[in-house]
């Protein structure tokens, strides 16, 4: 009977956060929070007795959190429960990656179980230590790890960042949460303790680099869940690029991100070229639309379009100089280096403020931080992942981190951190 097992991890984000969908340079780090799945042969022997007569293949899914259901292969995914589309949805698409559908990839892992006819499937075990909604990737890492489970499984590997890739579209074409690639490719490439730099355009990895000595980045959770796929990041993704349209035709050219552009670019615009806030009605009645396949423009709602450009290209700005300090900090520029380094965390935080990506939980923990400062080793925080509550990333001296203990408590926010 024929086993795999594969892990993945969740992630932190750094820096770049939502501007993944406009090409920005991004920074994440893996963390050393796992989710592991097994995939498991199933001999007939081992399916209900209720089952073992109707001849066809099963799968079982067992997870800690939602305990065990029973699919039969070729279910729509739409079909199956909300949690179990991260999974199914995995092996849905990588049989059609591999060119069958569900039903025969399961099939011809039951035949060599059991002979053909043989009404045996797969059994899928699911555990994890990533906390869900709370910002730090814990679909992305289900996602990982059951397609490195199939990879195991079934064969051949999946070269350079495919799977990634394929764990993407799980995301937004099975859960339908519009959500870009840099969860996934944090969750598949991350190094241990270093950040990896990633220039979503859509998946250019840099190398690793780590956080001086002594100097740690932790996820502070909020205690305020998030998803993805509700509203204000639809909106704020939507306003993202209905503003590259209006800098496309106030500039008289097509741009492929709009993170290719630098910051003093946009600002230069008039409030006539970029305006603060456009309706979806007056948006749609000039341009038709967005480019973005994931993105609906609603003519009834109000979108803050110079916000929304404005802030990927600040943010990818803000990577760059926060690469360039890390890869020059040194022992006598340490401190000015890490001083630095935050204030660019506190104007990250400011920029998912204004595209809607607040909230006070997790600004009121950002001002806690700035509120210590860097001469009690607390360089700089800022909200992380998609906003709205989940996950405040936080730089600081490792031996300061009774000082976010005590802020934590303060707050009666949780003072569990991830790492």
């Amino acid at each position: 009977m024929k086993t795999v097992t594969a892990e993945a991890p969740g992630r932190l984000d750094f820096m770049g956060g939502v501007a993944d969908y406009s090409g920005s340079l991004v920074l994440e780090m893996p963390l050393s929070l796992t989710t592991r799945v097994t995939i498991t042969e199933l001999p007939p022997k081992r399916i209900s007795r209720a089952c073992e007569s109707s001849g066809s293949p099963k799968l079982v899914f067992a997870s800690e959190t939602y305990g065990e259901t029973q699919v039969t292969p070729g279910t729509p995914p739409a079909e199956v429960p909300k949690w179990l589309r991260y999974p199914y949805g995995c092996l849905w698409l990588y049989a059609k990656e591999r060119g069958k559908p569900v039903e025969k990839l399961v099939s011809s892992a039951s035949q060599r179980g059991g002979g053909a006819g043989d009404s045996g499937g797969l059994r899928f075990e699911i555990s994890s230590s990533v906390p869900g909604s709370m910002g730090v990737s814990s679909s992305a890492a289900l996602e990982v790890a059951t397609l490195r489970a199939l990879e195991k499984f079934f064969g051949p590997r999946l070269k350079g960042t495919a799977l990634a890739r394929l764990a993407q579209r799980v995301e937004n074409e099975i859960v339908g949460a519009p959500c870009g690639l840099m969860d996934q490719l944090a969750s598949a490439n991350g190094v241990p303790r270093a950040l990896l730099p990633i220039l979503c355009r859509p998946d250019v990895l840099g190398a690793p680099v780590k956080l001086p000595a002594g100097v740690v980045a932790v996820g502070w959770p909020s205690g305020v869940k998030h998803a993805v796929s509700d509203s204000p990041y639809a909106t704020a993704r939507a306003a993202a690029f209905m503003g590259k349209k209006l800098v496309e035709r106030a500039l008289g050219r097509r741009l492929g991100y709009a993170t290719e552009l630098a910051p003093s670019v946009v600002r230069s615009l008039s409030p006539e070229d970029l305006p603060e806030k456009m309706s979806g009605r007056a948006f749609l009645a000039s341009f038709g639309g967005v480019d973005d396949p994931l993105s609906v423009v609603e003519p009834r709602r109000s979108y803050p379009v110079r916000a929304g450009v404005s802030f990927p290209v600040e943010e990818n700005y803000r990577g760059e100089l926060a690469l360039a300090l890390l890869r020059g900090v040194n022992a006598k520029n340490r401190s000015e280096s890490l001083a630095a380094l935050g204030e660019l965390l506190y104007q990250s935080h400011a920029g998912y403020s204004s595209i809607g990506l607040g909230c006070p939980e997790t600004d009121a923990m950002v001002e806690a931080v700035r509120a210590q400062g860097a001469r009690r080793g607390l360089y700089g925080a800022r909200v992380s992942g998609g906003g709205s509550g989940g996950t405040v990333v936080v730089l600081l001296e490792r031996e300061s981190l009774p000082a976010l203990t005590r802020l934590a408590k303060k707050l009666k926010r949780p003072a569990t951190f991830v790492l």
